[in-house]
């Protein structure tokens, strides 16, 4: 699995992900497909993950770093 930042740009309710920037794109969140939060064990800190799908068609998984409110492309 390969993991990407992005640049997170406006959330909704200042939670869900609305548009995001990634390898210089901006894409613009179409609908939410599933939302889902991962603990963290063994090193790794907790996750909130998004199933996006963009204006564009294409279906994404996103998370945030809830320790570092770092956000990251899943792919």
């Amino acid at each position: 699995m390969r993991v990407e930042p992005i640049l997170l740009k406006h959330k909704r309710y200042n939670y869900l992900p609305t548009q995001f920037l990634w390898r210089g794109v901006a894409h613009q969140v179409h609908k939410i497909e599933r939302v889902w939060s991962a603990r963290g064990w063994y090193r790794k800190p907790p996750r909130n993950y998004f199933r996006v799908r963009c204006h564009d068609n294409q279906v994404l998984n996103i998370f945030q770093d809830v320790r570092l409110n770092a956000w990251y492309v899943e792919r």
